[in-house]
């Protein structure tokens, strides 16, 4: 069973997001697209595409940052002494990453073990050999249980992986409301001094809380929009168990029922195909699905025992992110610009995760910094040293950062752990305030110059994107691998050349839910043809 390429999991998203994205994919498009054969297509081309993970965070004051390695290890090297001037992002020191190597390693053959156990189990194997943890025991023999029933069993795997990403933002979406609101309550509204400065100053405060009201109003929205997309996962995940369900309660059925003997079996004359000489049987005799009774739906794993497997699967894959994300905060940086006063650290010391001895503190005049959260499904696509955008509430231009800290230990206040991001600024921050609210745009990826489709043309189908080719006035699935992945359009890495025609909606397939839509079905995507938000999403 192959591992879900995270790029494709991004795909995976709340239906309100898709909604919003083909909107404003649509006017990214428009210009390009055609209508060829009763489809809207648009061109395969060359396109500049930059990934961006939009959050929300808390600006603070840093005048003293002390430094230190978010988990325990030996110092590998210190690049700096007292007295140094340092910018933001100026690596500090350097861990030694053999330990968490290994940490890495044995996270992930417990993933490639829990994938084992599902992918066992999809096929109908014996698993009591290799079900280890809290999956369920037990073995389900050679089943055959025909297409159907297959399908239904890969529903409820899909389903399940879609509730994991669905609770995931919604953990991320609860934290930032949490974050921005608690910022909104404790925000002055007046801060007078003197009568000649009252007017001004409270018009000031006043513009302040309208900001972060505004702000909190908009995460609380957000946050209610990702639970809302968590209730529709759920409910897709129980409608695909009671499918499987109901499969394989009729197959258990229609096996119990005792089978018609021939005539000729029945005169004792002729002894029937599979039996000896003395008559006794030395053959299975099929059930009503041509399926030999020892593979019964019995030995099929139920609905229950697909999503166990599924969420170890989904508790590895985290194991193995928080193991590598370790082992990319191995090297610590400076947050702020300014002089490092002490170091408390030296190459071949151990040091304990947080420590607030074992740091190195660097002051600063003027330093700020901007804490955020992202969810465990963002965690792969953040690292220490990327680019971000700060744009404050009531400003009109945005300030430049960079990542300078992510926390390795996560927030489980929540349902699923969220990690706090910590973004430097590098050049002028006095127009910042002091526990105001901003947002935040970290770029993830981006490619100059690079082959790119429309991401509302993109369907996912598991581990698989696609898209809709037109072939002769037909269209035709084409498997396609992706990069990085922008609000309009998406890289497209191997699958497509420029210029060939994507199809992004049937002209002649009537909107779900429309007059002349009698079938009363719903679809994914433009026109049917799965689209940016693929199965699950």
């Amino acid at each position: 069973m192959s591992r879900t390429d995270p790029r494709l999991r991004r795909l995976l998203v709340p239906a309100a997001i898709v909604a919003a994205l083909l909107i404003g994919g649509a006017a990214a498009v428009t210009a390009s697209a055609s209508d060829q054969a009763g489809y809207r297509t648009a061109a395969a081309e060359i396109r500049d595409v930059q990934q961006v993970l939009e959050t929300v965070g808390t600006i603070e004051p840093v005048s003293q940052a002390a430094v230190a390695f978010p988990t325990s290890g030996t110092v590998a090297a210190v690049y700096v002494s007292v007295g140094d001037q340092v910018t933001t992002g100026t690596p500090l020191a350097d861990l030694d990453i053999e330990q968490l190597e290994r940490d890495r390693r044995e996270a992930q053959a417990t993933l490639d073990q829990a994938e084992l156990v599902l992918a066992l189990a999809l096929t109908g194997e014996d698993v009591s050999s290799v079900v280890a943890g809290g999956a369920p025991g037990g073995g389900f023999g050679q089943a055959v249980s025909g297409p159907d029933i297959g399908a239904a069993q890969q529903a409820v795997v899909d389903a399940q992986a879609a509730v994991d990403v669905a609770m995931a933002d919604a953990s991320a979406a609860l934290a930032n409301a949490t974050q921005v609101c608690a910022t909104t309550a404790t925000t002055p509204t007046t801060t007078t001094t003197t009568e000649p400065t009252s007017t001004s100053t409270t018009a000031a405060a006043t513009s302040a809380t309208d900001d972060t009201s505004a702000a909190c109003i908009a995460a609380l929205d957000a946050a209610l929009a990702a639970q809302q997309a968590v209730a529709e996962a759920q409910q897709d995940l129980e409608a695909a168990m009671a499918t499987l369900s109901d499969l394989l309660d009729a197959q258990a059925e229609r096996e119990d029922e005792p089978s018609e003997p021939s005539q000729e079996t029945a005169g004792g004359d002729v002894p029937s195909e599979g039996t000896d000489p003395g008559g006794s049987a030395s053959a299975v005799a099929p059930s009503a699905d041509g399926v030999a009774g020892a593979e019964s739906a019995s030995s099929s794993p139920s609905a229950e025992d697909l999503v166990a497997y599924q969420k170890a699967v989904d508790a590895a894959e985290l194991d193995v992110v928080v193991a590598q994300h370790a082992i990319d905060q191995g090297t610590i940086v400076s947050p702020v610009d300014g002089t490092v006063v002490a170091v408390g650290l030296e190459e071949g010391d151990e040091v304990t995760a947080g420590s607030s001895t074992q740091a190195i503190t660097v002051v600063s005049d003027t330093g700020f910094e901007v804490t955020t959260t992202v969810s465990v499904n963002d965690l792969p696509d953040v690292e220490v040293g990327q680019a971000a955008t700060v744009t404050p509430d009531g400003a009109d231009e945005p300030l430049a950062g960079e990542i300078v800290r992510i926390g390795v230990t996560p927030d489980t206040s929540s349902i699923t752990p969220t990690y706090d991001v910590t973004i430097g600024f590098a050049g002028d921050t006095s127009a910042l305030r002091n526990g105001s609210t901003a947002s935040v745009a970290i770029v993830t990826d981006a490619v100059d110059q690079a082959l790119a489709v429309p991401t509302s043309a993109v369907a996912v189908d598991g581990d698989q994107a696609s898209v809709q080719t037109l072939d002769d006035g037909e269209p035709t699935t084409t498997e396609v691998e992706i990069g990085a992945i922008g609000q309009s359009w998406i890289e497209i890495t191997d699958g497509l050349t420029q210029g060939d025609e994507i199809v992004l909606a049937d002209l002649d397939e009537p909107l779900p839910g429309s007059a002349t839509d009698g079938s009363g079905a719903t679809t994914n995507g433009p026109g049917g043809f799965g689209g940016f938000g693929g199965p699950g999403g």
